[in-house]
């Protein structure tokens, strides 16, 4: 019988990008360490482990002898380990076009996260109208369309393309915009019966609040 795989995810406090490994995980029902670090702890942290001074957060670790740096490298282990991958090259293709796109729209969220962190929130406010019309709508609109036609992102089960999915709409809906998905009813649905999931609606009832 194979040991058991003991995991450790490093990341900044808040919500932000990792929170998407932690869905993966918490779906697939794996029990991991799950790490907070300030900006300061994680240089001193760092440093004792041995790390490039480059290195950011997200970090997995995995039995103490692996280590995954980075969102999409630890999210595509992930998938790939537990079946989120889809069932064919051509599911991983589009998978890949998926996160593809949030990670797009993910970089041009930089302004409004810089203006979070900063507290300046007439201009996160500025910076969110802007975003949302300019790069996250139009997208939107494209993606309800596809769930008019399947219940899925791809494929016939959930993937890691769902999940990282629910997990940009519903950071956005909680830390800048709680009324924005009133505009696409099959996309606000398909968050709500992600998160109702028998496994995943205790952790999501018990998730911290957070500003990103």
């Amino acid at each position: 019988m194979a040991a058991p795989t003991n995991l450790e995810l490093i990341s900044l406090p808040g919500r932000g990008r990792a929170e998407t490994i932690r869905l993966l995980l918490v779906f697939t029902h794996r029990k991991f360490v799950d790490t907070r670090l300030t900006l300061a702890q994680w240089k001193a942290k760092r440093k004792m482990a041995g790390f490039n001074d480059d290195t950011k957060l997200p970090v997995m670790k995995i039995n103490e002898t692996r280590t995954i740096i980075g969102v999409i490298d630890i999210c595509r282990h992930i998938a790939l380990q537990y079946g989120l991958y889809g069932n064919s090259s051509g599911d991983q293709e589009k998978v890949d076009e998926v996160i593809q796109k949030l990670e797009e729209l993910n970089t041009a969220m930089n302004p409004i996260l810089r203006a979070t962190l900063t507290k300046n929130y007439d201009a996160r406010k500025e910076c969110w109208n802007v975003f949302k019309e300019e790069s996250l709508f139009p997208l939107l609109r494209k993606y309800e369309e596809l769930l008019g036609e399947q219940r899925f992102m791809v494929g016939n089960q959930y993937s890691w393309a769902d999940i990282a999915l629910v997990e940009f709409l519903t950071r956005c809906q909680q830390c800048y915009d709680s009324f924005y998905l009133a505009h696409f009813e099959r996309l606000r649905t398909f968050c709500q019966v992600f998160e109702s999931l028998p496994h995943i609606r205790p952790y999501i009832q018990g998730r911290s609040d957070s500003f990103f």
